[in-house]
């Protein structure tokens, strides 16, 4: 009798321990001190291959913060050590079968703590961590009546997710639900029913980015995504005097501007009055300069190599006839000066 007095103490110790933690699909929530919460759970799925806790500050855009390495223990927890500050933070577990079925947990928020109900029944909290559930591999079966309604018949109500013809996942109501519900709120996928029971599974394929290849005498210059394309062009026109031209709507050519150049007379070499070619020149280091003259079209006439007299004047039968002249003025063989100046007809 002494035994089974002992036997029953230590069974109540071990109730009154476990209902601090709670099976999934429930977790309890625990405040060990200001920033810092531990997430705890009782894992009754032997076939469970993943396990992640979440957090959240809205409520819906969940974050990963925890993987468990071995999500198959009956029992584990974790600590938050780095909780956000905000007016409330949000928690769930995120768990992964075998056989690709995943759920997500309740929602529980900071302010949820310390308000889950007591339950005067201990056999009602008891959460026995030896007793874990297994899995069916078999379809979740439901009793329906019919024609004959002495007879029962059993029939398999399941759902069957393709993906492209191939078949992947079969999943009772509530998984299905569960899974349909994650695919809507965290992809861009697609479900569409076949027949009833099946369901093909689209996948998002986002629509290929389109460029417009800019040109600049057939050199490429940069590709702009097409959307942006229009504000490349009017940035353009409003801020440059460049040319751009469309070619095709993926092909652009761009010109640039090219100022009118406006002649400038020389200080050194010019002409004076009287029609004559003046050449002035600084008195310093004189012997240091020296010109070259060119016709029109650059072609050279002849050469001053030594210089003087800093005021040299050159006499309009040296060029033969009048017009442009082009010439290159140089300081220790060094360019000081390339310009033109003009001859007129006597």
């Amino acid at each position: 009798m002494k035994h089974w007095n002992l036997l029953i103490v230590f069974c109540c110790c071990g109730i009154i321990h476990l209902s601090a933690q709670r099976a999934l699909p429930g977790f309890t929530v625990e405040e060990l001190s200001k920033g810092k919460i531990s997430i705890s759970w009782i894992n009754p799925y032997p076939t469970c291959n993943q396990l992640a806790v979440q957090r959240s500050t809205d409520g819906i855009n969940f974050r990963t913060i925890f993987s468990a390495q071995s999500p198959e223990l009956p029992r584990n927890g974790y600590v938050d050590s780095k909780v956000p500050v905000a007016p409330k933070v949000y928690y769930r577990i995120f768990y992964v079968l075998a056989g690709g079925s995943y759920f997500f947990t309740e929602i529980k928020s900071g302010t949820d703590i310390n308000k889950e109900t007591t339950n005067t029944d201990p056999l009602k909290k008891q959460e026995d961590i030896n007793a874990r559930i297994t899995l069916p591999t078999e379809p979740v079966k439901e009793t329906v009546v019919t024609k004959d309604s002495s007879k029962n018949e059993v029939v398999e109500k399941t759902i069957k997710i393709y993906k492209r013809g191939t078949f992947l996942y079969q999943f009772n109501v509530q998984a299905y639900k569960n899974f349909r519900d994650s695919i809507i709120q965290y992809t861009q996928d697609s479900l569409s029913l076949i027949k009833p029971g099946e369901v093909n599974w689209k996948p998002f394929v986002p629509k290929p980015k389109e460029y417009v290849s800019v040109f600049v005498k057939d050199t490429l210059l940069v590709q702009i995504e097409l959307p942006f394309y229009k504000r490349f062009k009017d940035s353009v026109a409003a801020y440059t005097k460049d040319t751009l031209v469309n070619i095709t709507t993926f092909r652009a050519e761009l010109s640039r501007f090219v100022p009118k150049q406006v002649w400038k007379p020389s200080i050194y070499v010019y002409t004076n009055t009287s029609g004559y070619l003046n050449i002035s020149l600084p008195a310093q280091e004189l012997n240091a300069y020296r010109i070259v003259f060119f016709d029109a079209d650059n072609k050279e006439l002849f050469r001053v190599n030594k210089i003087k007299e800093a005021e040299l004047t050159l006499d309009k039968a040296n060029f033969k006839h009048s017009g442009w002249f082009n010439f290159e003025l140089y300081k220790h063989n060094e360019l000081v000066e390339k310009n033109k100046f003009f001859l007129q007809k006597d």
